[in-house]
């Protein structure tokens, strides 16, 4: 019996100290208000069982509790906000430049440690190192892939004419996943089995899948419970299949002459890090990991893009047909055709209109950084060091306060020239900003705009399904609870 109270003392003891070293978590909660939740669990079981990951639960926090609120997911707190200058203070400080850890570390275990996943000084140094990958004369030389592609892609929805509507998500994504591919390690890809068969794209989509279950379900990130549930065999089998295609380009390309500095090529992701590896300055297991994380970061958030861009023009067509015949006059006849750069900058609608799909569906809805040392706010509020503080862009794109009455309503003259310029810079934030902002944004809108300027001067698209019966889900990429199908009609 003593013994028992002894433990039971110590128990105690220790359980208050844990306690008092989160005082200033718990402090915090007076400061920054949100709901409490259940012992233990917080948030969670409301986020993941009831709504199950639906983004409406937190723009229910946030007009609750306001536009910076805290949540408990089980002990750990995160702030989350949709007020433009709160993430104009995020993105430009440098005490929030790293991702959060409970983002990163599911990163790195599936593709390796890359610029997804790298904090601090070696997150800048590769940065700095991959910026020119994506300057404007490399993005040129992908146009040759961005056209033959989508020419495929077209060809492929040729043959949906007529069948109703059918389910093509799937197709987009894999579209652009062709082109993430050949851009990051080059067209030799091509001849590839595990390309040519889909198979290492299905590879990849297994490893978003672990992620995001890693990141909502964190106890899963853990080996003992991975290798029993069956989730690491099924990691390292896709892991393996990536690594052997993107393994096999890399070794023929180290035993092949590099090409010259003056060819654009030369600075594609592939052949600047390889570069890297020659001069000493990255292992081949780093350049693997980096264009394979290279790949995931792109292929689903611009697939994504393109289809929800569609969708959205299938509900409201009178902005399709503003589109139809800017596109006709840039391309009388239908068909195949080459889409240049110049003939890019003339389409000015379908720009506003891709924009707005963006600020409607963004690729990315929410971006989670963690502090480096204690952060203070503009508001006088100071967050602790290692915490979790995220701007939920979904929610950010449809504050009122920046966006009128009813900023849920598809309107592409929100991005008019005078509403651009009077509106708060952090209103917009499709590819995050400041120095952590997407290094390939410019490559996702010029493969996007080309790709939906093939298919809408070829296609009027219908469905059937409502807008206002769209839900939204949490993911790597945004993600909508029922995919809705599309119907292709053929313009002349």
């Amino acid at each position: 019996m003593d013994t028992f109270k002894l433990l039971l003392t110590v128990a105690v003891f220790f359980w208050i100290c844990f306690l008092w070293s989160r005082r200033r978590l718990y402090m915090l909660q007076f400061k920054v208000p949100g709901p409490i939740g259940l012992p233990l669990l917080g948030a969670a079981f409301e986020y993941l069982i009831i709504y199950k990951r639906k983004i409406g639960i937190r723009t229910k926090y946030m007009d609750t509790y306001g536009s910076t609120c805290m949540l408990w997911f089980g002990p750990t707190p995160i702030i989350m906000t949709r007020d433009p200058k709160i993430a104009e203070e995020i993105f430009m400080s440098p005490d929030c430049l790293n991702r959060s850890s409970l983002l990163s570390k599911p990163i790195a275990s599936s593709t390796g440690d890359g610029i997804m996943s790298l904090a601090g000084s070696k997150w800048a140094e590769r940065r700095k190192n991959l910026n020119p990958t994506f300057k404007q004369n490399v993005l040129l030389s992908f146009l040759p892939i961005f056209n033959a592609e989508s020419k495929n892609l077209v060809a492929f929805l040729d043959s949906l004419v007529g069948q109703g509507e059918k389910k093509v998500q799937d197709d987009i994504v894999r579209w652009s996943f062709r082109i993430a591919t050949q851009t990051t390690v080059g067209t030799d890809v091509k001849q590839e089995a595990a390309f040519k068969n889909d198979s290492v794209l299905r590879s990849f989509e297994t490893l978003m899948k672990i992620i995001v279950m890693n990141v909502v379900l964190p106890f899963t990130h853990n080996k003992l419970i991975s290798t029993l549930s069956g989730f690491h065999m099924e990691k390292a089998s896709a892991q393996t299949k990536i690594n052997k295609m993107i393994g096999t380009i890399v070794d023929n390309k180290l035993v092949s002459k590099p090409k010259s500095d003056s060819h654009p090529e030369f600075s594609s992701v592939i052949n600047k890090t390889l570069e890297l590896h020659r001069n000493g300055e990255m292992s081949v297991d780093e350049v693997r990991s980096e264009c394979g994380s290279m790949v995931a970061a792109a292929f689903e958030t611009t697939g994504v893009t393109v289809f929800h861009a569609l969708t959205l023009l299938a509900m409201f067509p009178e902005h399709q047909d503003t589109i139809y015949q800017e596109l006709k006059e840039l391309f009388p006849m239908a068909g195949d055709f080459e889409v240049t750069y110049d003939d890019l900058q003339r389409m000015v609608y379908l720009e506003r209109v891709l924009s707005e799909a963006l600020r409607l569906i963004p690729s990315v809805p929410f971006t989670p950084r963690e502090t480096t040392k204690d952060f203070r706010l503009s508001t006088g509020v100071v967050i602790p060091k290692g915490l979790t503080i995220a701007v939920d862009i979904f929610a950010t794109h449809r504050n009122r306060d920046h966006w009128g009455p009813n900023p849920s309503m598809f309107n592409p003259d929100h991005f008019l020239p005078d509403n651009v310029r009077d509106r708060h810079p952090y209103a917009y934030i499709p590819f995050s900003k400041g120095r952590r902002n997407c290094i390939g944004w410019k490559y996702g809108l010029m493969s996007s705009k080309l790709a939906l300027s093939k298919i809408l001067r070829n296609y009027k698209v219908s469905t059937s399904y409502r807008y206002e019966d769209l839900e939204f889900v949490d993911n790597m990429g945004m993600k909508l609870a029922q995919s809705p199908g599309l119907e292709f009609h053929r313009r002349t």
